[in-house]
């Protein structure tokens, strides 16, 4: 029997292993700070693909073992800082309940007034707010917040070796691309959400049909078929987009590599949809 539960989480995994056996290179076989922090700049392109990763990763965990998952999970949080059941409960439970709701959403796009965030103000304050959040929400859920509060332990334990052993090392390896990817990721939601509707799934995310994107996202482009069906595996969301795309509003079907969007252009072409 596979250890895995799909076999297109496989060249995935085997990325994950790639990237956590280039940063343990980087602390251990090279003498030099400033080649480490080059070696870290080209590896971040790489890693950036980890957070998708790890997003599919705690919707439909990859390997049928629980004991694997949990290592994989750690192995996920050396590289995007986010900890095993911290996207389960941020993400999955606050996120995906909440997201037609700015006032409950754990990373909303608005302001209490109810005006749009800039993307640089929601990048940074909903990083900064990721683990209060996920304390907030876990007073609702203990069994699951009990989970998220011992693998943070565990999960961490590496990391502080590695802080012991070298901390400037550590610092340049592991510490603050963790906190970069933290700051990309909500850098992506809010490009997948931002501005767009909050009545129905359809018309509350944007999607992405070029195909490096969801090469490199993992299909994290068909956006709106997550939303519907958050539990269906990131392999089989081309299909459901497909059986989906014409209810989605054409404005928010984009080929924009990095979710740049300008509200003023998207606006015309609401209003030229509407005609």
């Amino acid at each position: 029997m596979s250890l895995f539960r799909y076999r297109a989480d496989i060249p995935a995994a085997l990325l994950v292993l790639l990237v956590s056996a280039a940063q343990l290179y980087l602390l251990f076989a090279v003498d030099s700070h400033l080649l480490a922090i080059g070696g870290v700049a080209l590896l971040f392109g790489i890693q950036v693909s980890s957070g998708a990763i790890c997003h599919n990763h705690h919707h439909v965990n990859t390997f049928r073992s629980k004991w694997l998952n949990r290592v994989y999970e750690v192995l996920l949080y050396l590289q995007t800082g986010t900890s095993p059941y911290s996207w389960t409960l941020h993400h999955n439970i606050g996120h995906h309940r909440h997201y037609l709701d700015p006032h409950e959403d754990p990373a909303p796009w608005k302001h209490r007034d109810g005006t749009m965030m800039s993307r640089l103000y929601f990048d940074v304050v909903n990083a900064a707010r990721i683990y209060p959040e996920i304390m907030r929400i876990g007073r609702d859920h203990p069994i699951l917040y009990r989970k998220f509060k011992r693998m943070f332990v565990l999960a961490n334990l590496p990391l502080l070796a590695f802080l012991w052993l070298d901390p400037v090392r550590a610092l340049i390896i592991f510490v603050v691309p963790m906190l970069l990817l933290l700051v990309l990721l909500l850098d992506n939601t809010w490009g997948q959400h931002a501005g767009t509707g909050l009545d129905n799934h359809f018309e509350a995310s944007r999607n992405v049909e070029l195909k490096l994107y969801n090469l490199t996202s993992w299909n994290l482009g068909y956006h709106t078929a997550h939303h519907m069906l958050p539990g269906l595996h990131w392999s089989k969301l081309p299909e459901l987009h497909g059986r989906i795309r014409d209810r989605i509003p054409p404005h928010l079907i984009t080929n924009t590599f990095f979710l740049q969007w300008l509200p003023e252009k998207e606006k015309q072409v609401q209003e030229q949809e509407a005609r």
